[in-house]
């Protein structure tokens, strides 16, 4: 009768330490495992954040090298712009230079500009149809124009018996360049 007594009890004792064990599963154990699982995947979508951030950050300094070195290239365009447009523009005080002395030009062709040091140096190539009185007259109202002008060369031919003469001239006019500081 010990045995079979010893048996049951032993029985009993066994569904109430699986009972036991199952509550602790169930209540402590398998509770905690779903708050791990909880707290894995926070941490793999802040992971994820993190390296979409970390490769937002590298786009944006990619951004702004790139704009640093769109505004650079910006910069030297105008400048380079600025310098063409000036060469290619006659000067209204060239132009009334012309009309003052009554010669008729022909043509006009801009010349590349050059820079020497300080000093930048537009020069036109014009042709123009005037007598030796306007001639004489247009050379020194461009000697006594306020601007610095030269007269870099000078060609003057015949028009057939008319008192008209053609003559070929290469005019430069020097000034300074804008130092970084006054722009």
């Amino acid at each position: 009768m010990n045995s079979r007594l010893l048996n049951k009890k032993i029985w009993i004792l066994i569904v109430v330490e699986v009972a036991t064990l199952s509550l602790v599963y169930f209540l402590v154990i398998r509770a905690q495992q779903i708050q791990l699982r909880r707290i894995r995947v926070e941490v793999q979508e802040k992971e994820a954040l993190y390296a979409k951030m970390g490769v937002l950050s590298r786009l944006i300094d990619e951004l702004r090298e790139e704009k640093a070195a769109i505004g650079e290239t910006m910069e030297r365009f105008l400048k380079t712009r600025e310098r063409r447009e000036m060469g290619l523009v006659v000067p209204a005080s060239l132009m009334d230079i012309f009309r003052e002395s009554k010669v008729k030009m022909i043509s006009i062709r801009p010349v590349p500009e050059k820079v020497e040091g300080d000093l930048l140096i537009s020069s036109w190539n014009i042709s123009i149809l005037a007598g030796y009185h306007e001639l004489g007259h247009f050379i020194s109202r461009l000697e006594r124009s306020a601007d610095f002008n030269r007269i870099e060369s000078l060609t003057v031919s015949s028009e057939g018996e008319s008192s008209e003469h053609r003559a070929q001239l290469v005019i430069s006019r020097i000034s300074l360049l804008k130092s970084e500081e006054e722009k």
